[in-house]
C-alpha cells in the first residue's frame, strides 16, 4: 500500500517499524485518555514493545492475517486503524483503532474507517467487518454508527479492560451493505 490520501488532511500511510517511536511518543502523550478503553495500554511502555509490536503485525501482515496503517493528520502521527483476525476461510475481519485525543471529533477516524472498508471490501476481498467497542466507549461506538454498522449484539463482561470485565457492543457491515450505501 502507497500512502493514501483521504483528503487534505488526512491520509493512511502502511505502518513501518521506524513510525515505533512517533507511535509511542502519541500513545505515551495520551496515556490517561486511552486507557479506560485499551487493554494494551499499560503493556506499551518502552519504544521496544511498540517496535515489537509492530513487527508482529506486519509479520501477521505478511501471510494476510491482518492488515495494518498509521493514521497522519497534517504530516503528524495521529493514530493507527486496522482489519485484524482476516479469515480466508470465512472472508471476514475485525476492524481496530485509536487515535490521540487532540484528533478526535475531527472526523479522522469516521473518514480513516471509510477509506479501510474500501480497502476491505475491494482489495482484501471480505465479505464482512465486525468492530467491537466497550458499551461505555461513546465515540468509538460513534464512529461505528456514523458509518452505519448494525448492532448485532451486546455481550455482557466480554472484554477485560484495567482488570475489570466491561460489557461489549459488536457491530458488522457487509460488503452488500456497503455496496448498497456507495450506489445511493
Amino acid at each position: 500500500m502507497f500512502i493514501n490520501i483521504i483528503d487534505k488532511h488526512i491520509s493512511l500511510k502502511p505502518t513501518e517499524v521506524a513510525d515505533a517511536e512517533p507511535l509511542f511518543d502519541l500513545l505515551a502523550a495520551n496515556r490517561q485518555y486511552l486507557k479506560p478503553w485499551m487493554p494494551w495500554v499499560d503493556g506499551t511502555d518502552t519504544v521496544q514493545a511498540e517496535r515489537q509490536f509492530i513487527e508482529s503485525m506486519l509479520t501477521k501482515q505478511a501471510h494476510g492475517k491482518v492488515f495494518l496503517a498509521t493514521i497522519v493528520v497534517d504530516g503528524e502521527v495521529a493514530g493507527m486503524i486496522d482489519v485484524h483476525n482476516i479469515s480466508a476461510l470465512n472472508h471476514r475481519g475485525e476492524i481496530g483503532y485509536w487515535l490521540g485525543q487532540a484528533y478526535v471529533g475531527r472526523g479522522v477516524m469516521t473518514k480513516s474507517l471509510e477509506r479501510v472498508e474500501e480497502i476491505a471490501f475491494t482489495e482484501l476481498d471480505l465479505h464482512k467487518l465486525s468492530l467491537g467497542a466497550d458499551v461505555a466507549n461513546k465515540p468509538s461506538r460513534a464512529v461505528a454508527e456514523r458509518r452505519q454498522y448494525h448492532l448485532d449484539a451486546t455481550l455482557p463482561d466480554n472484554i477485560l479492560v484495567n482488570a475489570q470485565y466491561k460489557d461489549e457492543a459488536i457491530y458488522s457491515l457487509t460488503v452488500d451493505e456497503w455496496s448498497k450505501r456507495r450506489d445511493d
